[in-house]
Order: C-alpha cells, then structure tokens, then sequence
C-alpha cells in the first residue's frame, strides 16, 4: 500500500512539472510574439523606413511582460535576445514546488523549468 501511495504522489509531482512546462512554453511564445511588434523601433522606422527592434526596449518589455502574467510569482529568470533586425528570442525559466515529494526525507522542494520561444516580424 505504500508503494502505491509513493508512485502516485510522484505522479502528481510530475503532472505539476509537465503543467509548468507547458504553462512556460505558452508564456515564452506570448512573450516573444508580443515583442516583435511593440519593440520597433518607431524613431528609426520613421527616418530610414527599415524594420527593426530596438534591443533595449524588448529586453525591458520582456520583462515587463513576463512579470505581469499569471506566472509572475514563479519567474526566476527571463532572457530576452534580438537575434536579427527582425526576430527576438525569449528564454524564461519558472520554478515548480513539488507537492508531495517535500514530505519524503531528502527530496528536494521544487525543481524550475525552463522555456524558450522565437518569433519573427512580418
């Protein structure tokens, strides 16, 4: 009986994991959709016409972003990259408590999961 007990609250901790990851892929792909539009660069595409994202302000809005989800409490890092005039990429990593597994003698509390996402303009 307790070997039962045992596999289904590793299961459970583990369904946590599995829903964190998704929950951190869908917010890194949000995250990165938003910034290839409100991080243009407005003052260079009105002077020369080109496209192109503005380093600084994705890296703020990023954050920015991030940290006014659902996610918020369990953001640990987010890392936002313009990887060409046009594309941004955004990693983030978010920390999952385990529920039942803090109770076993030597586990570990939680583990964090990790997420990235590229978007391109156009």
């Amino acid at each position: 009986m307790l070997v039962v007990l045992l596999l289904g609250a590793i299961a459970f901790d583990l369904s946590a994991v599995f829903l964190r990851q998704r929950q951190a892929s869908s917010l890194a792909v949000d995250v990165a959709n938003d910034l290839v539009t409100a991080a243009l660069d407005e003052e260079a595409f009105r002077s020369d016409g080109v496209y192109r994202l503005d380093p600084v302000r994705a890296g703020d809005l990023g954050h920015a972003l991030a940290l006014a989800s659902d996610l918020r409490d369990e953001v640990v890092d987010v890392e936002v990259t313009v990887v060409a005039p046009d594309a941004v990429e955004v990693r983030v990593v978010v920390s999952v408590e385990y529920v039942f597994a803090r109770a076993i003698p030597g586990a570990s509390d939680g583990t964090t999961v990790e997420a990235s996402a590229m978007a391109v303009a156009g």
